[in-house]
């Protein structure tokens, strides 16, 4: 992969492309007097898109307005269509009963800032992953509820108009649900079995599952619900981003997704069961107990792969998020013990 451009480069590229093709009118009133764009400053979010905000500042009808935007920049070439998916899903996505950015322009020729990219609404706030450094637990109380309602809220909304995005369009059933997981998880643990790891057991107990994914009722699921995707204004929840992984689903998977992430941070991994009890008693959706913990087993095994994957072949991701891809590959092997211990004991 090569490196990306310095963030003076990028403003300077970002600036002379918006006004030579018209395209800062996607971005501020037409009637405006452009008066600068900022110098970008990259954030800390997501492990394979490069994260920026970047104020653009207007004079509109006299007064002076500053305007936060998203720059998300594409460096990973093996997806895409990773670029437009993400895109097209947050503009059908506007109509969700959560806030969700709005999306301004994509960009895919490469030439312009050395990979594909979008600009996008910026929610205001930090993400969760900042606030817990200075919360107190009656912020953890009020920002998980806030949460979990944000949460039911998607999931009990009935969205239409949404499927896979494919190079022939949106395609709404590719195939069924329950093979669809299934196939990830047989992709994931064959990558770990080829790194070396047994995980015989671990397969075992996720096909015994498999009469529970045959459902009858999808939900819209945000598909990667983590500390980096929740912003928050103090202890309020203001949006969801990162909304790449979004599709109908099997709403247990967004709360599995979830707890397995809280488990990485010891400041949320105390709260774990506060966001359980109150998503369970809200969602009021029948055996989605069980689902829950499968969906948290499931994340730890696509992410324990992920983190592998890091290790072995990528040591320029693995050298940005080392640390954090080393909480999660500790994490899977409690999830692992876990489901050994549970077969153990049935068998008993």
């Amino acid at each position: 992969m090569k490196p990306l451009l310095s963030v003076v480069e990028i403003q300077q590229r970002l600036k002379n492309y918006l006004l030579e093709s018209g395209k800062i009118w996607l971005l501020i009133p037409k009637t405006a007097q452009l008066v600068s764009i900022d110098t970008p400053e990259r954030i800390q979010s997501g492990m394979s898109n490069k994260v920026f905000f970047f104020d653009i500042n207007f004079i509109l009808s006299g007064q002076e307005i500053r305007k936060s935007v998203v720059l998300r920049i594409y460096p990973e070439k093996h997806d895409s269509l990773k670029p437009q998916r993400e895109f097209n899903k947050l503009g059908r996505l506007q109509g969700a009963p959560i806030p969700v950015p709005k999306p301004y322009l994509l960009e895919v020729d490469t030439r312009l800032l050395g990979y594909p990219f979008s600009i996008i609404e910026r929610i205001p706030g930090v993400t969760l992953e900042q606030a817990i450094k200075t919360y107190t637990p009656a912020d953890f109380d009020k920002v998980i509820s806030g949460f979990v309602q944000y949460l039911v809220n998607l999931h009990n909304y009935r969205f239409k108009n949404y499927g896979m995005e494919t190079p022939k369009g949106i395609i709404k059933e590719e195939i069924p649900y329950d093979k669809y997981i299934l196939n990830d998880i047989n992709r994931s643990l064959s990558f770990l079995k080829k790194a070396g790891y047994y995980i015989d057991p671990l397969g075992k107990w996720f096909m015994s599952f498999k009469k529970q994914l045959k459902l009858d009722r999808f939900s819209l699921l945000h598909g990667d619900p983590q500390p980096r995707n929740i912003m928050v204004n103090g202890a309020k929840v203001t949006g969801l981003i990162d909304w790449e992984y979004s599709r109908l689903g099997d709403p247990a998977l967004d709360a599995g997704w979830t707890l397995f992430f809280f488990s990485l941070y010891p400041e949320l991994d105390g709260y774990r069961h506060h966001f359980y009890n109150t998503y369970y008693s809200k969602v009021k959706l029948p055996d989605i107990g069980n689902r829950i913990f499968f969906y948290e087993v499931y994340t730890a095994t696509r992410m324990m792969a992920f983190a592998v994957s890091a290790r072995d072949y990528s040591s320029e991701k693995f050298k940005e998020s080392g640390e954090f891809l080393g909480k999660i590959q500790e994490a899977f092997f409690k999830y692992e013990e876990k489901v050994r211990n549970a077969i153990t004991s049935s068998r008993h």
